[in-house]
């Protein structure tokens, strides 16, 4: 099935490892030009070193960081200028402050907003215009499973669910302009030099008992398989979901809504 990509540019933040570098691959074999940033030199050449021998798709990468409202703006800036225009913008990068309560000061919670929240809000509105000017396109934030229900450290749970909620509603100011706006929350993800890699080889005794009680498949997810979402909500083919939380967890997650 032709997606109706091919040509058309995608912005990824966070994608020089894990999830980002599956989600930017994806769309590059789609024949999409893409952009992308991470906040390391090296990780970032070495993500467009790999991702242009595998295709044909032009990919370029910036080293900075999204919540800084100065890069931001560079990158979008940059993207729009050197490939011509901007369709997708993929918020994926993310993060936590893990800590009780009692333990996290007001700096922990402000900088895990900075960079679940409020990096995507001003992503989006730095591209809104130029997508608007395509005629429309996708914006896609990467929540989580733990932005639907309870589940993960407190400032983590917090900052995700405020995303989920400003997707619903920006999804709703963008429809006239035909741009569409939607989440996709992920389940637990392992792949190399990831969080649960590094737990699971710190404790092997956990790993078994999270999967028993936690994966009715009996594994944990793959950047691939989350990677393959967001090429379907990319898509124009995708073109009346709007507005949609779309968990990719293996029914990790028990939330029904």
């Amino acid at each position: 099935m032709d997606l109706g990509l091919n040509g058309k540019v995608a912005m990824i933040t966070g994608a020089s490892r894990g999830l980002g570098r599956a989600m930017a691959k994806a769309l590059a074999d789609e024949g999409m030009q893409v952009s992308i940033c991470a906040r390391t030199k090296e990780a970032v050449d070495d993500a467009v070193a790999e991702l242009t021998r595998s295709n044909a798709s032009r990919v370029i990468g910036f080293v900075g960081d999204v919540t800084k409202a100065d890069f931001a703006r560079r990158w979008v800036d940059e993207t729009a200028k050197q490939l011509g225009g901007i369709d997708v913008l993929v918020n994926n990068a993310g993060g936590a402050q893990p800590g009780a309560l009692a333990d996290l000061p007001d700096s922990a919670w402000q900088t895990t907003f900075d960079l679940n929240l409020f990096a995507p809000v001003r992503l989006a509105r730095l591209c809104a215009p130029h997508l608007e000017k395509r005629g429309g396109g996708s914006i896609i934030n990467i929540g989580s499973i733990y932005g639907r229900e309870s589940g993960g450290p407190l400032t983590y749970n917090a900052s995700k669910a405020a995303l989920h909620s400003f997707t619903k509603m920006l999804a709703r100011e963008f429809a006239p302009k035909k741009i569409r706006v939607n989440t996709i929350a992920p389940g637990s993800i392992i792949f190399e030099g990831g969080v649960w890699q590094q737990v699971f080889k710190a404790n092997p005794a956990f790993e078994k008992d999270f999967i028993s009680h936690d994966f009715p498949a009996g594994r944990l997810g793959r950047p691939d398989e989350v990677a393959y979402a967001v090429v379907m909500l990319a898509s124009p083919r995708a073109s009346w979901i709007t507005g949609a939380c779309i968990p990719v967890d293996g029914a990790q997650g028990r939330s029904i809504n």
